[in-house]
């Protein structure tokens, strides 16, 4: 018994950290798009103003 409790906390943990891993990831992706969507816009901008528009 005391085995299966220890495969079952062993199991339970290595998801546990895959969980945070993904979750990191996820908020990694999450920050890069925005900063990559706020690069645009000032891009956008940019090139409006040049363009005299």
């Amino acid at each position: 018994m005391i085995e299966m409790m220890k495969a079952t906390a062993g199991r339970s943990s290595a998801a546990h950290r895959a969980q945070r891993q993904y979750a990191l990831r996820m908020r990694r992706a999450l920050g890069f798009a925005i900063v990559t969507s706020g690069l645009a816009v000032i891009a956008a901008q940019a090139l409006q103003h040049a363009f005299g528009g």
